[in-house]
C-alpha cells in the first residue's frame, strides 16, 4: 500500500501541475489506505464461520448491487461499473470477487458429501459463478468476470468436484470465450494488438507500446522516483492498468524483481495458511483470497509486459483505486482471519497427526 501512494504521487504529480488530472488523487488514496486498513482489521476479529452462514445473503445482496449498477450506475466509457457516493466512485464487482470466494467455501464445507455429484454437488455453486458472470460481463467487464470464474473454478476443483464434470465444462467454455471476444471489435481488436503490437502502435497497440517503452527506458537500476517520462501522458491507465510499467521504468529491473517477490512470499504465506486450517472452510477461504491476489498480479503483470492482452485488471494494493484496494484487504483480512484460528486450534493437533504419520511411516 505504501508502494502504491509513492506510484500514486509519482504519476500525479507533474499531471496536477499541468491539470491533466485532478491534483487530489492522493489525497484520496491514502483516505481509501486508511479505510481499507480499518475494513482490514475488523474482518481479521470477525469469525469468518459467521460470515460463512451469510454467504448466500452476501451474495443475494451482490447481485441487487450488480443489477442497480447496471441500471443507475455512472456510465464511464460506455461502461455502468460504478457508483457515485460523493467524492468516491464504488465499483461493485471488485467485492463481487470476495462474495464469490465466501460463497464457495462455504457451499463445499457444507456440501462436502454430495460433492462428487453433479446435481448437488457441481451444478449449484456453478449456477451462482454463473449469474455472477453474466451481470459483471453486461456491464461491461470481461476480465473482472473471467478472473472470478476462474478462481470460483479453481477452488472447486482444489474441493473435490470430478473432473469428468469439469472437463466438459471447459471443452464448451473455451470457444464459447472465442464467441465472446469476436463478438465485440474492441476485445479483438485487443487481441491482434497483443499478438502483434507494432503492427499498429499508434492505435489498437499504443498501449502495450508505450508499456514496453517505460520497461525498457528503467534498464537495471531505473530512472529514479519520479524520473519516469512515459507517465507524462505517453501511456493512458499509469497510475492503474500499467502502474507496473512506470514502477519497471522508475526503479528498474531490480525494483520489478522485489516487488515480485513481495507478491511471491504473500502468495507462499496464504498458501501456508491454507493447508494449516484447522477446517474445510478455513481452507478454501484461504485458498481463494490468495488465488485472487495471485492470479490479479500475474494477469496485470503479464498485460504490462505484453504476456498477455490488455485488460482493465489493478495491480493489488498498488494501483490507484479504493474499490480493488478496500475489497483486497477485505480478503486479506479473512485471511489473517485463518490463521487467527490455526494458531489457536490447529497446532496441537497439526503436531499430533504428522509424528503419527512419521511413525506409521517409520
Amino acid at each position: 500500500m505504501l508502494l502504491g501512494l509513492v506510484m500514486v504521487y509519482s504519476n500525479t504529480a507533474v499531471a496536477c501541475r499541468l491539470s491533466l488530472v485532478d491534483n487530489d488523487r492522493l489525497v484520496k488514496q491514502v483516505v481509501w489506505v486508511a479505510v481499507s486498513l480499518a475494513a482490514l482489521t475488523a474482518c481479521a476479529f470477525i469469525d469468518y464461520h459467521w460470515l460463512a452462514k451469510h454467504s448466500r445473503l452476501v451474495l443475494l445482496l451482490t447481485f441487487g448491487a450488480l443489477l442497480a449498477v447496471l441500471a443507475f450506475g455512472t456510465p464511464v466509457n460506455g461502461a455502468r461499473r460504478w457508483f457515485q457516493v460523493g467524492p468516491a466512485n464504488l465499483q461493485v464487482s471488485e467485492f463481487a470477487k470476495i462474495a464469490v470466494i465466501l460463497y464457495v467455501a462455504s457451499f463445499v464445507s457444507r456440501k462436502r458429501e454430495v460433492l462428487g455429484s453433479f446435481w448437488q454437488g457441481f451444478v449449484p455453486p456453478l449456477m451462482m459463478v454463473g449469474i455472477t458472470f453474466g451481470l459483471i460481463f453486461i456491464e461491461p467487464d470481461f476480465g473482472t468476470a473471467t478472473l472470478i470464474a476462474a478462481v470460483a473454478l479453481a477452488l472447486l476443483v482444489v474441493a473435490g468436484v470430478r473432473w469428468r464434470h469439469v472437463l466438459p465444462l471447459v471443452t464448451i467454455t473455451l470457444p464459447v470465450l472465442f464467441f465472446l471476444l469476436k463478438m465485440k471489435e474492441y476485445r479483438w481488436r485487443r487481441m491482434v494488438a497483443f499478438l502483434d503490437p507494432m503492427a499498429d502502435p499508434q492505435g489498437t497497440g499504443y498501449h502495450v507500446v508505450q508499456s514496453m517503452i517505460a520497461l525498457a527506458c528503467g534498464g537495471l537500476a531505473g530512472q529514479g522516483p519520479g524520473a519516469g517520462l512515459q507517465k507524462l501522458g505517453f501511456l493512458p491507465e499509469s497510475e492503474t492498468d500499467f502502474v507496473f510499467a512506470i514502477i519497471g521504468q522508475e526503479t528498474g529491473f531490480i525494483g520489478c524483481i522485489l516487488l515480485i517477490a513481495i507478491f511471491v512470499v504473500l502468495f507462499y504465506t496464504g498458501v501456508r495458511i491454507a493447508r494449516a486450517a484447522p477446517d474445510v472452510l478455513g481452507s478454501l477461504l484461504a485458498l481463494g483470497v490468495t488465488l485472487l491476489i495471485g492470479f490479479q498480479m500475474i494477469i496485470n503483470i503479464g498485460v504490462a509486459t505484453s504476456a498477455m492482452p490488455t485488460k482493465g485488471i489493478s495491480l493489488p494494493f498498488v494501483s490507484y483505486g479504493g474499490s480493488s484496494l478496500l475489497a483486497l484487504s477485505i480478503g486479506v483480512g479473512l485471511l489473517l482471519n485463518v490463521a487467527g484460528h490455526c494458531v489457536r486450534e490447529a497446532p496441537i493437533r497439526v503436531r499430533g497427526a504428522r509424528r503419527k504419520e512419521a511413525l506409521e511411516a517409520a
